[in-house]
């Protein structure tokens, strides 16, 4: 990551050297999440005027978003040292530099600001406990925060954060965040005639009788054995649920790993990969004994889904979702996705996303522990009240939405000014 960082400069400064004249934002997320929530403010932009995008990320992970954001140059940000950041700043020449959500580069900012583009953040957000609201962060924080010239905070409890931040009051205001559009953008999309829904209802295998399928999505493995325990704790459970598991990290090692714990409980599992006539596996294609995984697809018990980039649109062929990452603490994943479809959600308690209490508080959403899972999960097997919680998972995303037009003006009021 280093080395790649410390060669950004000079490849960043070859390409705004050659590239047309024009209005250009640099957008940068510190991963997909940030990068995919930022996508629909963009798209909007799009619709109303003309300009080059740059796209930059600390993560790897970032380079996922990139289809849906269409860059005209991507990578990594520089050092953020004030000689790589100026001469960077320098050659792009940005109209305007957006952080999206959470990361704001000191350096960046402030090479930004001596060079008089307007800089700022859409879907800004501060979680609770945040380390950056500790006394050394706001400290080292605060020059960058307070030379920002325009953010949209996610909610009003954002923007409280984000004074505190050292960010102007003049220069805020709340806007909500566009995850929320995106999750409703995938799902719609997902469920058009023809769209990967209908392909996963095609494909997967079919309910047991009477039964619901659990689609547990960016699981860990305290997730799965948890939701294995909890399944094989309680007969009706054992007997009615369909279990689709797609790991957050479906390496070969995780995914075998997961295979040998449903054997253990005799579960009869298929691989995702396997269902699939002529699909490329994301990992390779090695299999327990024959005699421990079922080799078709035929009154599988569990689905271990080894496919990456699709997990939003698979939730539209749930009953119930279950998001991972916050029965250990390991960091709760997107519940908007499922919601988005009308699915309720079940996820553990420990998390500090403020979009699952208020999905919880709405009656869209079931947190439970582990202990806990085989009663949150047996009280949705009653067809009404999965249908209430769904529909009220719904309702909670679709009142949040409205954000990406939001962001989408903020944006386009700076690069008018610059014309």
């Amino acid at each position: 990551m280093i080395a790649e960082r410390s060669a950004v400069a000079a490849a960043l400064e070859t390409w705004g050297q050659s590239r047309p004249d024009g209005p250009l934002v640099w957008l940068h997320g510190a991963s997909a999440g940030e990068l995919l929530g930022a996508a629909p403010a963009i798209q909007a932009l799009r619709a109303e005027t003309d300009f080059q995008l740059v796209v930059t990320h600390f993560s790897p992970s970032g380079a996922s978003a990139l289809p849906r954001l269409g860059p005209d140059y991507a990578g990594y940000p520089p050092l953020d040292a004030r000689k790589d950041c100026e001469r960077v700043v320098a050659a792009v020449r940005p109209d305007a530099l957006v952080y999206a959500k959470l990361d704001v580069w000191p350096g960046l900012t402030r090479a930004a600001a001596r060079a008089g583009i307007p800089t700022g953040m859409i879907n800004a957000v501060v979680r609770r406990g945040s380390r950056r609201m500790g006394p050394l962060a706001r400290s080292a924080l605060r020059s960058a925060y307070s030379a920002l010239s325009f953010v949209g905070a996610a909610s009003d409890e954002d923007a409280t954060r984000l004074q505190r931040l050292g960010v102007r009051p003049e220069i805020l205001s709340v806007t909500g965040d566009a995850s929320f559009d995106l999750a409703v953008a995938r799902v719609d999309r997902a469920s058009e005639v023809g769209g990967v829904r209908e392909r996963f209802e095609a494909r997967l295998p079919s309910r047991p009788p009477a039964g619901v399928r659990v689609v547990a999505g960016s699981t860990w493995p305290t997730d799965e054995d948890a939701l294995l325990a909890a399944v094989e704790t309680r007969r009706e459970l054992r007997r009615r649920v369909q279990l689709v598991v797609a790991p957050h990290q479906p390496t070969e090692s995780h995914v075998h790993r997961l295979l040998e714990a449903c054997r253990q409980r005799d579960a009869r599992t298929v691989r995702w990969s396997e269902v699939v006539s002529g699909a490329r596996p994301v990992v390779a294609a090695a299999r327990l004994e024959p005699d421990t995984i079922g080799k078709t697809a035929g009154g599988a018990e569990v689905i271990v889904f080894d496919e990456v980039g699709t997990l939003a649109e698979l939730y539209t062929a749930a009953d119930i979702a279950y998001v991972g990452g916050a029965i250990e603490g390991t960091g709760l994943h997107n519940v908007l996705e499922p919601a988005a479809a009308a699915v309720p959600v079940v996820f553990g308690p420990r998390h500090d996303r403020r979009e699952a209490h208020e999905l919880v508080a709405h009656g869209g959403g079931i947190e439970a522990t582990a202990d806990s899972l085989v009663t949150a999960i047996g009280s949705l097997l009653d067809e009404a009240v999965r249908k209430r919680t769904g529909r009220l998972a719904h309702e909670y995303v679709h009142s949040r939405c409205g954000a990406a037009e939001a962001g989408a003006e903020l944006m386009l009021r700076q690069l008018s000014e610059r014309e």
